[in-house]
């Protein structure tokens, strides 16, 4: 008992101590996120069966609307440049994004190599439309879309602690740049299409490494902790690097009955601002850039988020997982997109 209440307070801890997550992400960051919380499914099918090989597909939504400086909140009225007769500023824009939204089809192959070391295979495919408006003629009201395959990444799993009720475990992998960061789309920049902003691209176009730190005790009371990032290296042909994204997450479960589990998470994100720039985005004038998503310096911050969700243990082999998050504080380098919520189902088959 003692023990279980040291857990419940440690997680309570986290929850009041982690007080700013991840800004508006590219879908390139949005996938990343969600290819490391795939690795959540092997610890519950290892308490059911010892599988070599693991099948995971995850469908994840994320949408954001309205504006953040800091975590002051902004209308769009205060972030669109409505003209000449109003001062210019790198605070307000004469092309304003209303309303993201993100999706994202992700898909991992594993293979349990031995009981302590597993290897993996991820690729997303990822969909994103954007609401606009602007003062430019014609484009009062618009929408641009892109869709293709994201960032395929390879990765490792060692288990160097493993008992009954104990795992501690680091996952270590490359993410390749096989998302496209040359997409194409009609704007109001000039007359028919140019390169689009760094939320409309597919990829990061650099090699990149992710990493994650794990515990879990497991029980009829289940609790894990996690420490990941997401490591940046070089610089990609469009003369830019997307920031470095870092999480702490902590989540409780607990058996409802012997073939569903409810959970509760909190997650602490940072992510830094985009390093470099691509040039074709910005426009000639004092203030070269026509958006605040042209403006690698509007990226990145804090955020904290609350999620829960209930895993269903099919059988043996095969589970599902729903999920549904919300931020509960945003902090971002603004003006910038705010976040209002975010789900997934996960389906995930053992064999």
């Amino acid at each position: 008992m003692k023990r279980y209440l040291f857990m419940i307070g440690t997680f309570v801890t986290s929850l009041l101590a982690t007080q700013s997550i991840f800004a508006q992400s590219t879908p390139a960051e949005f996938a990343e996120m969600s290819l490391q919380e795939l690795f959540d499914l092997d610890i519950e099918n290892e308490q059911q069966t010892s599988p070599k090989w693991n099948l995971s597909y995850q469908y994840k939504f994320a949408e954001f609307d309205g504006y953040l400086d800091g975590d002051k909140s902004l209308s769009l009225d205060e972030v669109l440049w409505s003209g000449p007769e109003e001062t210019r500023t790198n605070k307000n824009f004469p092309v304003v994004p209303t309303v993201i939204r993100q999706r994202a089809h992700l898909f991992r192959v594993g293979y349990q190599y031995s009981n302590d070391v597993a290897f993996y295979l991820s690729a997303p495919f990822i969909k994103q439309d954007t609401d606009h408006i602007s003062i430019v003629e014609n484009y009062d009201q618009f929408i641009i879309e892109t869709d293709g395959v994201g960032d395929t990444v390879l990765s490792v799993n060692y288990k160097f602690v493993d008992t009954e009720q104990h795992k501690w475990w680091v996952n270590l992998g490359v993410s390749l740049p096989t998302g496209s960061i040359d997409e194409l789309g009609d704007t109001p920049r000039a007359p028919g299409d140019q390169q689009l902003p760094y939320t409309m691209q597919l990829g990061s176009g650099t090699f990149d490494i992710p990493v994650e730190f794990n515990y879990q005790h497991i029980g009829y009371h289940d609790f894990s902790l996690s420490i990941s990032a997401m490591l940046r290296t070089g610089t990609n042909d469009r003369q830019y690097r997307l920031g470095n994204n870092y999480r702490l997450s902590a989540k409780y479960s607990f058996e409802v009955n012997s073939d569903f589990k409810w959970f509760v998470g909190s997650d602490f994100q940072y992510s830094s601002d985009i390093s470099g720039q691509d040039d074709s985005l910005l426009v000639d004038g004092a203030i070269p850039y026509p958006a605040g998503i042209t403006n690698p310096a509007l990226y990145g911050g804090r955020k904290i988020n609350m999620r829960t969700g209930l895993t269903w243990r099919i059988d043996n082999q095969f589970s599902l997982t729903t999920e549904i998050g919300k931020p509960l504080y945003q902090n971002l380098n603004g003006p910038q997109p705010k976040e209002t919520w975010r789900s997934a189902i996960q389906m995930s088959a053992s064999f």
